[in-house]
């Protein structure tokens, strides 16, 4: 605006939309105009209104258009053949058969029901860990079995005598689908909603997926109406919901470090010593054979599966005696985990002590990845991390170091490897581990990481961390590993002597009796 015309005070606009308002000063006049520069039918503007959450694109993340265009595509599809399936159901629970009764429609809607309940809390109880952590993965999956359940119900005709059977297999699909479904769709829009506005993208994704399910009930009844249940037209959009879903699960760029993505990670830094973004690794997730095949990532990468939380007794041998549990407590001792490889079934443990924090459990996944890498190197088992183009790299040169250091390794307990770490090398592989998680975690803090949270699959054992009551046992226990009942009272104490009550130990002299001898009992002091 020109001098002549009067001075510009402020001047703001709504969001990113051309909205601006000017509070002019007119010339030789004192009260403030208002210049309003707005399209009152701005019809993208309405538009975005409806369907957008307030503030798009700012207050969204920057993968949630490219997302939420696929999603739309595949609910689109979803709906069309959701409906021609529909179709065959009523026809098989004999909706127009002047035969069918109506309590024999009852009862087999009912046991469809039924079966769908059952089947959405075992997967609930089975599988509701793992939704979080692979929320990509269940979200094809989900929409793949719902795509399998309507294939079912398409085909109901070819099931004449099995109707009920084929229903309640089909309606328990469906129902894992809507917990699978229903619970990575709130991962994504977590992810998504930048500002606090997680009900606000909510509603708007349920207002857009709403308007898509309106238009394609239309175009389903197009269809119908004009060339009838096409098997043909139900298969090709099938094909196309898949596809959609695949890239819109794609177009995803999670933040939050979960094991695949975390192991990407720790692989391209031991490899070319540089952080990768969270876009970059994304693009190259593992989303459909994560977890299926015996070329799983992690074996793949470090040569051992990592499991966090579980339990010590799963470790129990002759070899994890008191000595070797002291010896690594001692290791551990200013660390809040404890990390113990079974090198017999290629799996490294992580212990977690009660007061871990998310930083520890990341720093131990990655010391536990760098152990399974040494382990598998000191074993001579090759990963990709010992290709010829890795060989000047520093932690490749260190694993070919310690290949011939006798130190580094102890006989192992059977199975593929033959030696295992030893003690020295679980406290140099710690000190690592320590010294380069300082500069990872800067490095993930600075390439867009989420690290106030992690979603690596963690069960709920811990180590305890304060003084325990000791619990008398019996030595038949110790020998065979047996758990034991812990008393109820736990102030009393207990000691345990020999049993002399035994009949058949009277006429043992006292000189010759040994310990397998006698049979020993508890006795309250």
């Amino acid at each position: 605006m020109s001098s002549n015309e009067g001075e510009i005070l402020l001047q703001e606009k709504y969001g990113t939309s051309a909205k601006e308002r000017y509070y002019v000063k007119a010339a030789d006049q004192l009260p403030i105009v208002l210049v309003v520069n707005e399209k009152s039918r701005d019809v993208a503007g309405l538009f975005a209104k409806i369907f957008l959450p307030q503030g798009y694109p700012n207050s969204v993340s920057k993968d949630y258009i490219f997302y939420q265009i696929w999603d739309t595509a595949q609910a689109f599809c979803s709906t069309i053949t959701g409906i021609l399936a529909t179709q065959e159901v009523f026809r098989g629970v004999g909706v127009g058969d002047t035969n069918a009764s109506p309590l024999a429609a009852t009862v087999t809607w009912v046991f469809k029901d039924g079966c769908g309940h059952i089947g959405k809390i075992l997967f609930a109880y089975t599988h509701g860990t793992y939704l979080d952590a692979y929320s990509k993965k269940w979200r094809l999956y989900a929409d793949t079995l719902n795509d399998a359940a309507m294939c079912i119900e398409i085909a109901l005709p070819l099931f004449k005598n099995y109707i009920t059977f084929a229903l309640c297999v089909s309606t328990c699909m469906k129902a894992i689908v809507g917990v699978a479904g229903g619970a990575t769709r709130v991962a994504m829009t977590q992810h998504h909603a930048l500002r606090g506005n997680l009900a606000d993208v909510s509603a708007k994704d349920s207002a857009q997926e709403t308007a898509v399910n309106l238009i394609a009930s239309f175009a389903a009844l197009f269809l119908i109406s004009l060339i009838g249940n096409s098997v043909t037209i139900f298969i090709i959009l099938l094909i196309m919901h898949i596809v959609f879903n695949y890239m819109a699960v794609r177009a995803v760029c999670l933040r939050t470090l979960n094991e695949p993505r975390f192991l990407q990670v720790i692989d391209t830094y031991l490899r070319k010593e540089v952080i990768a973004n969270p876009c970059e690794i994304n693009r190259n997730e593992p989303i459909i054979f994560y977890q299926l095949g015996p070329n799983l990532l992690d074996l793949k990468i470090c040569g051992f599966h990592i499991i966090i939380g579980d339990s010590i007794s799963k470790i129990l041998n002759p070899r994890t005696n008191a000595v070797y549990i002291n010896k690594v407590k001692d290791i551990y001792n200013d660390k809040k985990y404890i990390i113990h490889p079974d090198t017999g079934n290629r799996v490294m443990y992580v212990f977690p002590k009660e007061d871990a924090s998310v930083d520890d459990m990341l720093c131990a996944y990655f010391q536990s990845v760098l152990l399974a890498i040494i382990t598998c190197a000191i074993n001579d088992h090759q990963l990709a991390i010992f290709s010829s183009n890795n060989n000047t790299k520093p932690f490749a040169q260190v694993c070919v170091t310690l290949q011939s250091a006798e130190w580094s390794r102890a006989t192992g307990s059977g199975g593929d490897f033959q030696y295992e770490p030893s003690y020295d090398l679980h406290r140099y592989v710690k000190n690592i581990a320590s010294d380069e998680w300082t500069a990872i975690r800067e490095g993930l803090l600075q390439t867009g990481w989420d690290l106030s949270k992690h979603l690596l699959i963690v069960d709920e054992w811990r180590l305890c961390s304060e003084n325990v009551t000791p619990v008398a046992i019996l030595p038949e226990e110790v020998k065979y590993n047996r758990p034991i009942a812990i008393p109820e009272t736990r102030k009393e104490s207990f000691t345990i002597e020999p049993d002399t009550s035994d009949s058949t130990l009277s006429n043992i002299p006292e000189a010759t009796k040994s310990k397998t001898d006698l049979n020993y009992r508890l006795k309250k002091e």
